[in-house]
């Protein structure tokens, strides 16, 4: 097993795998030109001879492939070079082999008989590297046609997967666009029965009516939000802080807690559900009951930056459920829309408050939402 897996991980098994098919095709070539028609003229050279010339004339078959390859690239405007190569390299080739032929027949005895008139000899090499450049030509030309064949395979699988992924793209759509109006159907219903509500209670209970109208004008804001990929003015959604505090107070009695402002950063637009989620999250985990350690909640312009900082005593008793993944949401939300122009940090402080600090970069606000700038000016 361990022999095996050495020979596979040979890089000679590796190049004889890999081009199998040419040396079975030139062990063909050479088998019909030495032997089969050595056999019908009764003629045999050398064996080093043969050697010698195969590995010239391979060298040379594969030589030409290349420069067609570099001669036949249409952005490299080169097609005017093609003939200049075909002479230069028969040219070439003739020079050479003439030369080493004279050289091996006076240092060598690689070469039998005596040797061709000159002018045979010219013919006998142009020939032959006419012979060998015809072979190449052809295997540039099959090459290039497997190859496009190929790409041509590859595109059309490509252009099928993308017809598949778009068929399901526009599945999934309309499934999308069902669920989004079965999601306003059922608010719609939802707000009819928050009305019908408030209107029975109010005459009994004024204080349980206000209860169902900050309820539902907090949830036609969720739900108007919530199927927007768009950006709300931060004073939309203050609002429903001061109505969620209040909803609060109603129902919990009296919770400490203090939203604070500054009129520049009403006009901002951006991703809706970040106060309501951290006032959510502050409401909790968090403990506001106690009057001589408010929680916090500022929302003000840090020269080139909205600032978002909340902070509170955490609770008494720890909530696990769904503790963290209100912020996980906003944190991902935060880096998906402004990425690294938006920072969020959370900390218990050195007096024990739990701390969360956003910086949302000015240029990010004015990327995400060009005219907003122009809209809070005028």
């Amino acid at each position: 097993m361990i022999d095996r897996l050495n020979w596979k991980s040979n890089p000679i098994k590796n190049w004889v795998s890999e081009y199998k098919i040419h040396i079975i095709s030139w062990t063909c070539f050479i088998f019909w030109e030495t032997v089969l028609v050595g056999l019908f003229f009764g003629v045999f050279g050398k064996f080093g001879n043969y050697a010698v010339h195969y590995v010239i004339n391979i060298a040379f078959f594969y030589i030409h492939a290349n420069l067609l390859k570099i001669g036949t690239q249409p952005y490299r405007n080169a097609y005017w070079k093609v003939p200049l190569f075909i002479i230069s390299e028969i040219a070439v080739y003739m020079s050479f082999v003439y030369m080493f032929d004279n050289f091996l027949a006076h240092y060598t005895n690689l070469l039998s008989g005596v040797q061709l008139p000159f002018l045979k000899r010219i013919i006998n090499l142009a020939w032959r590297a006419s012979f060998f450049m015809l072979f190449s030509t052809g295997y540039f030309f099959l090459r290039r046609y497997l190859s496009e064949k190929t790409e041509k395979e590859r595109i059309e699988k490509q252009r099928f997967q993308m017809l598949l992924d778009k068929e399901r793209t526009d599945k999934e759509l309309l499934m999308s666009k069902n669920a989004f109006l079965k999601a306003q159907i059922n608010p719609h219903l939802l707000f009819n029965t928050f009305e019908f509500i408030h209107q029975k209670i109010r005459q009994h209970s004024p204080e349980d009516a206000q209860v169902m109208v900050y309820l539902s004008d907090m949830m036609r804001f969720a739900a108007t939000t919530e199927h927007q990929e768009g950006y709300i003015k931060v004073n939309e959604e203050i609002t429903q802080c001061q109505n969620l505090i209040k909803l609060h107070q109603l129902t919990q009695g009296q919770v400490f807690i203090e939203l604070a402002f500054s009129p520049d950063v009403l006009g901002i637009r951006l991703i809706p559900l970040v106060l309501l989620t951290i006032l959510e999250n502050m409401f909790k985990h968090g403990n506001l009951f106690d009057r001589d350690n408010k929680a916090t909640i500022d929302i003000y312009m840090d020269g080139e930056a909205l600032k978002i900082e909340s902070r509170n005593l955490p609770g008494l008793v720890k909530n696990e459920v769904g503790f963290g993944s209100g912020l996980d949401n906003i944190r991902t939300r935060l880096d998906y829309t402004y990425g690294r122009a938006a920072e969020m940090n959370a900390f218990i402080d050195e007096e024990g408050f739990y701390t969360l600090s956003i910086a949302i970069n000015e240029k990010a606000l004015e990327a995400a939402f060009p005219d907003q700038l122009q809209e809070i000016i005028h």
